[in-house]
């Protein structure tokens, strides 16, 4: 059986607005396995873009996390990412577990080169690997009969920065003006490597590219440019969400093949957020269905496109448009999750709502081998 590296576990979210408090999460059950691309689907406000959000424990106020675990597991043992401290998720966020966002554009800093943000990611994560390069290409200079008036000086301070990067002598010569030009080797090795992840994500020109700032890229290279940063540190897992909405179907294409590609190449695991089936049908391995901040029903891709169970999934597949047949919608609205109904949230909206859905939540329960749903039509 295939080791589950991710587990979110009764996950529940709050928003706490004028309004009211917005339901946001009502007890989200999610598992992701070693290698597999995981797709959450469902309609708009749905709670899907929340979810990943909530890996990452990256929720804004007004938002709370209420309850429930998130188990990271990446090195057999478990660690609940909603309770560890903000230093520690800094080190998990980008090299262990990373986010494509939505909108690259708001993703971006613009005051900022792609190149920079690609390398701030590096520099943070994979420090060690580029003093070490620096340390090399020094040794390099020195053995050419090329190094300069401080190169001596400047291999001294890289192999105290491998021994002791937090040395507080190291803070002081990184205020001296003079000294402190030893980072230049840092930086420019930290440059050579983002410009290799451009080319990896085939962006022409990445020489060029790399020196651009967010508003000079297309919204494909924007695109490309996030995934760049989200990559750059081979994570485990890879949390994509929407990343191709707002770009044009052949662009939508590329990144496709693109995401499908580099998790062979970097064996990461993908939860890939979409309202669109046809690329969950393209793209994943398991799909969880997920309606009114709940998930639904969770299975294999074709147990889900060909024997759905939840009364939503079913819907949900018939309201896909086909030739010579008329389109079907869903009928009624999505509730408002400042006062969402009890009991089952899609029992206005359901053909087959019994008594007991007006009144109890059904559990996810495991309706057939490894196809979960939560309806009570499979106690």
């Amino acid at each position: 059986m295939t080791k589950e590296i991710l587990v979110v576990d009764d996950l529940r979210l709050n928003f706490y607005t004028y309004e009211g408090v917005v339901e946001a999460l009502d007890g989200v059950n999610l598992s992701l396995k070693k290698g597999e691309t995981l797709g959450v689907v469902g309609e708009t406000g749905c709670g899907k873009s929340v979810t990943g959000l909530s890996i990452l424990n990256l929720i804004p106020p007004p938002g709370r996390i209420e309850g429930g675990k998130v188990l990271f597991n990446p090195k057999k043992k478990p660690v609940d990412l909603l309770v560890q401290k903000e230093a520690i998720l800094r080190r998990v966020r980008g090299k262990y577990i990373s986010m494509v966002f939505q909108d690259p554009r708001s993703a971006l800093n613009p005051v900022y080169t792609a190149g920079d943000q690609i390398a701030e990611v590096l520099r943070h994560h994979r420090r060690k690997e580029l003093i070490q390069r620096s340390l090399e290409r020094i040794n390099e200079e020195i053995e050419a009969g090329k190094a300069g008036f401080l190169t001596g000086y400047y291999k001294g301070i890289y192999q105290k920065m491998l021994k002791n990067p937090k040395a507080l002598s190291l803070l002081i010569l990184s205020k001296i003006p003079i000294v402190s030009r030893y980072k230049r080797m840092l930086n420019e090795e930290a440059k050579k490597e983002a410009i290799n992840m451009l080319r990896i994500m085939r962006i022409p020109d990445p020489e060029r590219v790399v020196d651009m700032y967010p508003h000079e890229l297309s919204g494909g290279m924007a695109q490309r440019v996030v995934i760049a940063i989200a990559l750059a540190c081979n994570p485990e897992v890879l949390i994509a969400d929407e990343p191709t909405t707002n770009l044009d179907v052949t662009i939508q294409l590329q990144i496709l093949d693109l995401i499908k590609e580099l998790k062979e190449k970097f064996s990461s695991s993908i939860i890939y957020v979409t309202h669109d089936m046809g690329v969950i049908a393209q793209m994943c391995d398991r799909v969880a269905v997920m309606y009114a901040g709940n998930v639904v029903e969770l299975a294999d891709l074709f147990e889900i496109f060909k024997k759905p169970l939840h009364p939503y999934t079913q819907a949900l597949l018939e309201s896909i448009p086909r030739p010579g047949k008329p389109f079907k919608s869903i009928e009624g609205t999505v509730p408002s999750l400042v006062n969402p109904p009890e009991g089952c949230r899609f029992n206005d909206r359901c053909p087959y709502a019994m008594e007991i859905c007006r009144k109890e939540k059904p559990k996810l329960v495991e309706a057939k081998k490894e196809h979960f749903v939560q309806c009570f039509l499979y106690r």
